[in-house]
């Protein structure tokens, strides 16, 4: 049997066939792809985010030393009052009791017992900043008082006081004269000091006696 030739027509069609089965995988192909893109997230990349470091917390400051006066200075350190009170080279061993100033017909006084001294309530205390008064009877009605012999006292002397928190060590720097009515002797002082007062003996007890005594070594604790 005598084969035909194809005409040019069946030729077309053969060929736009195998065209249209080109197109339609690389139609799968794109599919394919672009779903694997939407399948597979692509990675976000976070932002970095740079958290300073914390500041260093400062430690509380502690309060700075108050610069006041000595009055402040004494409230601040209050320390017990004087119980008693030698000098050693004038034979001088006395207690020594609180006293506060009173009002009556005479005025503003201090009445200091005849048998002991007189710590004048307002003035520090032995081992404080200030200005420590203590005064005594000179001679009394019945004879000499516990500071009859203050008036041989001379710079240099030591002057001893106790009190609950222990042994107070002063060396006379000053004696002086003043009239009675010199308050000044009683100033609070930045520094300690200690003042020791009595009249003088001349019948009109107009004047006092005034000695001054710094302290020469810290205090010794009581020993009970």
């Amino acid at each position: 049997m005598e084969r035909r030739a194809l005409g040019p027509v069946p030729l077309l069609l053969a060929a736009l066939a195998l065209l249209a089965v080109a197109c339609v995988r690389v139609e799968i192909q794109r599919t394919t792809t672009a779903e694997l893109e939407q399948t597979v997230p692509t990675p976000v990349r976070r932002a970095t985010v740079s958290t300073p470091p914390a500041e260093p917390v400062a430690p509380p400051r502690r309060a700075a030393p108050e610069t006041g006066s000595a009055s402040r200075a004494l409230f601040r350190l209050r320390m017990p009052p004087a119980t008693a009170i030698a000098i050693a080279r004038l034979g001088i061993d006395v207690p020594v009791v609180d006293v506060a100033s009173v009002k009556d017909e005479r005025g503003w006084h201090w009445p200091v017992p005849h048998d002991a001294a007189a710590h004048l309530i307002g003035t520090a205390n032995p081992g404080e900043p200030g200005n420590i008064a203590i005064t005594g009877h000179v001679d009394t009605e019945r004879g000499a008082g516990v500071f009859w012999r203050l008036l041989e006292v001379r710079p240099g002397d030591e002057v001893t006081v106790w009190s609950a928190a222990g042994t107070f060590v002063y060396r006379v720097s000053e004696v002086l004269v003043v009239p009675e009515s010199d308050r000044s002797v009683l100033r609070q002082t930045r520094e300690e000091v200690l003042t020791l007062l009595t009249c003088l003996p001349d019948g009109r007890y107009d004047k006092r006696l005034v000695v001054r005594a710094e302290p020469v070594r810290p205090a010794v604790a009581r020993q009970d």
